[in-house]
C-alpha cells in the first residue's frame, strides 16, 4: 500500500506556540511534524507521514468556531490528506471541543477519516462521540506516545476500511450506532 499522507491538528501549546498567551493565534499550517505531532510519526513508522501540522489558539477557535473551522478545513484540504488526527487533547476541555469539531467538518466536508483523543470527562467526548472516533485518554499528556499509537491503529483501520469490532475491542468511545 501506498505511504499514507497525515495531517495533525494541535493546539497552540501542543504546537509548540505558547500558553494561554498565544491561545487567540489564528489557524496556520507548518511542514512535517510538529510539536506532538512528532508522537503520531512515530507510532505510523512506515505507514505514512505527517505532511503537514495545523494549529490554531484555543480562544481562537472557542470565539469563531465556524470561521475557524473554515479556515483549518481549508489549510488541511490544500495537504490532500489521506487521514487526520487532532489532539490527543486530554482534559483541556477547549482543545476537544475544537478537535471535535475539526474532526467532524473533515468527514463531512472532505470525507477524510478523521481521529481524536480525549479524556472521558473533556466536553468535546459528549458533544461529538457520536460523529467522531474518539480514544479514550488519560487526563494528562504523561503517556503521549502510547495514547497516539492507539489513535493512529484506528485511524489505519478506518483509512484501509477494514471492519471495525465493538468499541471496547478497538478503543474508542460508543457512539450510539448498533448493528
Amino acid at each position: 500500500m501506498q505511504t499514507l499522507r497525515v495531517v495533525c491538528y494541535v493546539n497552540q501549546f501542543f504546537g509548540q506556540l505558547g500558553g494561554e498567551e498565544k491561545a487567540g493565534v489564528g489557524p496556520q499550517v507548518m511542514a512535517g511534524a510538529v510539536g506532538s505531532a512528532r508522537a503520531v510519526q512515530q507510532a505510523l513508522g512506515a505507514a505514512g507521514t505527517v505532511v503537514a501540522t495545523v494549529l490554531c489558539g484555543d480562544n481562537y477557535i472557542a470565539e469563531q468556531p465556524e470561521t475557524a473551522v473554515a479556515e483549518l478545513l481549508s489549510l488541511i484540504a490544500a495537504q490532500q490528506p489521506d487521514l487526520v488526527l487532532a489532539g490527543p487533547a486530554f482534559l483541556a476541555g477547549r482543545y476537544g471541543v475544537a478537535c471535535g469539531a475539526l474532526c467532524a467538518a473533515v468527514q463531512a466536508q472532505l470525507k477524510v477519516p478523521a481521529v481524536s483523543g480525549m479524556h472521558e470527562e473533556n466536553p468535546g467526548v459528549e458533544l461529538y462521540r457520536r460523529q467522531v472516533h474518539i480514544v479514550p485518554t488519560g487526563g494528562e499528556a504523561t503517556r503521549m506516545l502510547d495514547e497516539v499509537r492507539r489513535m493512529v491503529a484506528l485511524g489505519l483501520k478506518l483509512v484501509r476500511q477494514e471492519p471495525l469490532g465493538t468499541p471496547a475491542a478497538e478503543g474508542f468511545f460508543t457512539r450510539g450506532i448498533t448493528h
